[in-house]
């Protein structure tokens, strides 16, 4: 287990948050499963777009339990603050900030993963959003811009200073998207550079798979795949996977969300 702020994460799983993905009957269904926390649909920190219908629907939290964690993203300090104190306004009890995204519409924006190459907004950003809410609030990165621009104990050293309550690192640049290997040992890096906590994302695919890079780097682990999220490596079967498909397709469409998959 582990503490983000005042929360303690009783299972080392973390479900990584996926626009278009881990909506409300997901994120039920991956608790099920044993993650030990859960964090919403990336929402955009610009107010134009808290109104509509998607929007809504990414931060319903229905009876979730504590912790709820909404990530948030943008590129401008004061907006990135007032998206954390709205969304803690509709109920999320962490604010994770989201600096790791590679989709080509963000970076077009300057935020996700384009951050990583200006750390002093890094900074200005981070102080914004922890001095403006009560909540802990995390923060996702990737190992840096680029091969060549790799700044990830940089920019996890500026997060601890900040005041950030956990760290996620996907193990891979900006650069290579989701492909080429994980830099797991970039990720062990931070590790020894950090007291919070650092959770490693990125290719953990299965339990077998988790608890390696777990047992290998000292960190806790996001999970790409809802199955096996909890601290047993057992495999579900093709039958038990259906199931749990079924009832989570089943919860979608109850919560009115199936048009926006």
């Amino acid at each position: 287990m582990f503490n983000i702020g005042p929360y303690q994460i009783q299972r080392k799983t973390v479900l990584a948050p996926m626009a278009g993905v881990t909506d409300l009957p997901f994120r039920q269904l991956c608790r099920e499963m044993g993650a030990g926390l859960v964090v919403s649909e990336m929402v955009a920190a610009d107010p134009s777009t808290w109104s509509s219908r998607k929007s809504k629907l990414r931060i319903q939290f229905a009876d979730e339990p504590a912790p709820r964690s909404v990530q948030i993203a943008g590129y401008d300090p004061q907006m990135m603050a007032e998206a954390a104190r709205f969304n803690v306004q509709q109920g999320a009890e962490i604010i994770d900030i989201n600096m790791g995204c590679p989709a080509k519409k963000v970076l077009k924006k300057a935020a996700g993963s384009a951050l990583l190459q200006h750390p002093d907004l890094v900074r200005d950003i981070l102080h914004a959003v922890v001095e403006s809410v009560e909540v802990p609030v995390t923060l996702k990165i990737r190992t840096g811009w680029d091969r060549q621009n790799r700044n990830a104990v940089t920019i996890g050293k500026i997060a601890e200073d900040a005041g950030i309550a956990a760290l996620a690192i996907h193990g891979r640049t900006r650069a290579c998207r989701f492909v080429k290997e994980v830099e797991y040992d970039s990720i062990a890096d931070v590790v020894s550079a950090l007291s919070i906590p650092v959770i490693a994302n990125g290719d953990i695919t299965s339990p077998e798979k988790a608890l390696t890079v777990l047992a290998a780097h000292r960190c806790c682990r996001r999970n790409d795949r809802p199955w096996g999220t909890g601290q047993s490596v057992d495999i579900p079967t093709d039958q038990s996977v259906s199931r749990d498909w079924r009832s989570g397709c089943q919860a979608l469409h109850r919560g009115g969300a199936a048009g926006d998959v």
